[in-house]
C-alpha cells in the first residue's frame, strides 16, 4: 500500500514536532512512578488527563473498585490506582480503534549514569526510568491522537486510548479492571510494549507462577537428626525439576537462542524469591521457593502444573518425612493474534511504507496486558518505540527517531483502519 498525500503530509507534521513530543515524554519519566511502592498515579494521570483533554477528547479518571483491591490483596497498599481512559469520537461509534499503555514502572535500582527522572537527552536518546518500558509509547501515542485532531483530521471512526497502572503486577487493578468491567470495548487495539520502533509482536508467551512450600520440624541446629531439614527437602525438588522438567524445554542454561526460538519454547526460573528458617543455628521447619515457568504457544498451565503436583506426589512416596505443596500466584497460557488478521496486515504495510523495511513479526517473551483484550476477541498488537531487550535495566533510553517513527505509524495506522472524511 503506498503512503497517500494526506498521509505524507501527517508524517511531516509529526516529524515538525519533535522537540514538543521530547517535552512531553521528558515531563513522563519526571513523574516517578515506580511500583513498589507504587506513588505519584495521581499525579501522573491529572497529567495524562490534561494532555488529552487539550485535544478535546472525552477524558475519564477510574478508579478500581474497593473489591477488586480486596480481591488482588491490594487493599493495603496505596489505593490510589487511576487509570485514563480517552476517546476521540469520530463520524461513526465504529469500528473502535483503542491505544494502550501502563504508565507504572520498575524501580530504578542498580548503578545509573544518569538521574533516572531527570529525563536527559544525548546523543540522539533520552535516558531515563520507564523511557523504553513504555513512557515513550505513551508519549507516541498521545501525539497521534493530537496531530489527527489539530490537523482537523476527521475520522470516520472512533480512537479510543487507556493508560493504566498496575501492569508490571499483574495488572489486576489496571487493565484486566477496564476490560472485566466493561469499560473498553475494541475492534482493534495496539499496546505500546517496546517492540523497537519497526517490528510487531503479534503475541505474548504465557505464565505459571508457583510458590513451592516444603515441610519439616525444627530442632537445635546443633542436633540436626532430631529435626527434618525443609531446606535440604527443597533441594531435592530443585534436582528432581533438573531431571525431569528441564530437559524438556529444549533449552540449556548458559546457552544463547535467539528471541525468535526462544519465543516457540518453554523456559523456567526458580528461587527468584526464596526462604528458608530465621536463625542460624535452627534447623528451618519451612522453605519456600518461587517457580517462574513460562510457557510456549500450545502449552497448557493445568497440564505444566500438573509436572509439579508429580514431582511433590514422587517425592512423598519416597520418604514419608517429606511434606510439600504447591500455591499458584498467577497463570496464563499464551496469546497469539493470527499474522492474518487485519490489524496486523495493516501495521505491516504501513511500516513499511514509513520506513521502508518490511518488519519483523516475533513473539513476546515475557507476558503484558495484551492477554486481556485478546481474550475479548480484539484483534490486538504490540507495537511500540521502546528497544527490545532494554526494559527495566540501568540507564535504559530510547531512541529520539523510534519515538518519531512510532507515532508516525500509529496515527497512520489509525487513518487506515478508521478511515477518513
Amino acid at each position: 500500500m503506498a503512503i497517500h498525500t494526506l498521509e505524507k503530509e501527517i508524517c511531516r507534521r509529526i516529524q515538525a514536532r519533535e522537540d514538543e513530543l521530547i517535552r512531553l515524554l521528558s515531563e513522563l519519566i519526571a513523574i516517578n512512578t515506580a511500583d513498589p511502592p507504587g506513588e505519584n498515579y495521581d499525579q501522573c494521570a491529572q497529567f495524562l488527563k490534561s494532555q488529552l483533554s487539550d485535544i478535546g477528547a472525552d477524558v475519564e479518571i477510574i478508579q478500581p473498585y474497593s473489591e477488586v483491591l480486596v480481591q488482588y490483596g491490594l487493599a493495603k497498599k496505596p489505593v490510589n490506582r487511576p487509570s485514563v481512559i480517552a476517546t476521540v469520537n469520530g463520524l461513526k461509534r465504529k469500528p473502535v480503534l483503542h491505544f494502550n499503555g501502563h504508565y507504572d514502572v520498575v524501580p530504578a535500582s542498580g548503578s545509573w549514569r544518569v538521574d533516572p527522572y531527570a529525563a536527559t537527552v544525548q546523543n540522539g536518546k533520552i535516558y531515563g526510568r520507564g523511557a523504553t518500558d513504555m513512557k515513550a509509547g505513551i508519549a507516541a501515542m498521545i501525539m497521534a491522537a493530537k496531530v489527527l485532531r489539530q490537523e482537523n483530521i476527521q475520522l470516520d471512526g472512533t480512537l479510543s486510548l487507556s493508560f493504566v497502572p498496575d501492569e508490571e503486577r499483574d495488572g489486576p487493578a489496571g487493565t484486566r479492571f477496564l476490560i472485566e468491567s466493561g469499560m473498553i470495548s475494541a475492534d482493534y487495539c495496539i499496546v505500546g510494549e517496546p517492540t523497537g520502533g519497526v517490528d510487531l509482536c503479534y503475541g505474548h508467551k504465557g505464565s505459571l507462577w508457583l510458590e513451592i512450600t516444603t515441610y519439616g520440624r525444627s530442632t537445635h541446629g546443633s542436633r540436626p537428626w532430631k529435626g527434618i531439614n525443609a531446606f535440604t527437602q527443597m533441594v531435592e525438588v530443585v534436582k528432581e525439576i533438573d531431571r525431569n522438567i528441564k530437559p524438556s524445554l529444549l533449552y540449556q542454561e548458559g546457552v544463547d537462542i535467539s528471541d525468535q526460538v526462544a519465543g516457540m519454547t518453554g523456559t523456567i526460573s526458580l528461587g527468584g524469591i526464596i526462604s528458608s528458617g530465621n536463625s542460624l543455628n535452627v534447623v528451618p521447619a519451612s522453605c519456600m521457593m518461587t517457580v517462574d515457568r513460562r510457557l510456549a504457544p500450545g502449552e497448557s498451565p493445568a497440564q505444566v502444573l500438573d509436572n509439579f503436583h508429580s514431582i511433590l506426589r514422587g517425592l512423598e512416596k519416597k520418604s514419608s518425612d517429606f511434606k510439600a505443596d504447591v500455591r499458584i500466584l498467577s497463570q496464563y497460557p499464551a496469546y497469539v493474534t493470527s499474522v492474518d488478521t487485519l490489524i496486523i496486515s495493516t501495521l505491516e504495510d504501513t511500516l513499511l511504507d514509513i520506513t521502508g523495511v518490511k518488519p519483523e513479526l516475533f513473539l513476546m517473551l515475557g507476558g503484558c496486558d495484551m492477554r486481556f483484550f485478546h481474550s475479548r476477541g480484539i484483534q490486538t498488537v504490540i507495537y511500540g518505540p521502546g528497544i527490545r531487550g532494554m526494559s527495566h535495566q540501568s540507564d535504559e533510553y530510547v531512541e529520539l527517531d523510534k519515538i518519531v517513527t512510532a507515532t508516525q505509524v500509529y496515527a497512520i495506522t489509525a487513518l487506515r483502519l478508521l478511515g477518513v472524511k
